[in-house]
Formats: C-alpha cells, structure tokens, sequence
C-alpha cells in the first residue's frame, strides 16, 4: 500500500467559499468558472450536465441564487484530488417574488488544476 500524499484543508475550505460567492455573483454564470473544463454536474435530473459549455446554458437559465452555504460533513482525498461530502443550502429566487429555499446533500469531487487553483471536477446533489 502507498501513503497518500497529504492535501491542505484549508485550502478546500477556500474553494468552497470562493464558490459560494460565486453562486451569489450578480453574474448568473460567474460560477462555472469554479468548475473544471470536463467537469460532471448531477443534480438528480435524467441527464448528467457535462462540461463548461453545458454548465454555462444551464447557468442561464437559473434563477438568482442567495444565502448559499457549504457545510462539509466529510473530507478525503490526497494531493490533486479531493471528495468532500457536504450539505448545502440557497436562496433560489428574486427577493420580490415568493423565494423557495433548497436544503440538500451531496459530494463534491475538487481538482487542483495545473494553474494551482482547485475547481469542481465532479458534483452530485439530491
């Protein structure tokens, strides 16, 4: 068996809140730029989304999203990879219509890219 090289948690913590600001960004697509070019979206729809130019039309059609938190309940991985099973929550909605707030549980799969920046590989939610 070989060790796993250690990855630094402080930095996924980072990620995590440089994605919940991006998921609040007045910019309904800001946040695809926290995803990885092949990343993997599954939201429990039939399809998987796949990619950064399916993420971008979906993120299109969005409604705005506020109070988005990331909790991680669990943290594994090694350096270059890491999967964070967390619950979520948001806002979906303007504040002037009837709001609607979604509480969820998923996995998030992170991926230090080559530009020392870790992006969303993979995310699973349901």
């Amino acid at each position: 068996m070989h060790p796993q090289a250690p990855f630094d948690e402080s930095e996924i913590r980072e990620a995590e809140r440089r994605l919940e600001a991006a998921l609040e960004a007045a910019d309904p697509t800001s946040w695809v730029l926290e995803y990885t070019e092949d990343a993997v979206f599954d939201g429990g729809g039939e399809h998987a989304v796949v990619g950064r130019e399916s993420l971008l039309a979906m993120a299109g059609s969005m409604r705005p999203l506020g109070s988005v938190s990331i909790r991680p309940l669990r943290t594994e991985g090694r350096e270059g990879l890491v999967a964070v099973w967390c619950q979520a929550s948001w806002v979906s909605g303007p504040a002037e219509s009837q709001p609607t707030t979604v509480d969820v549980r998923g996995i998030l799969v992170w991926r230090k890219e080559p530009d020392g920046v870790w992006r969303v590989a993979m995310e699973h939610i349901g």
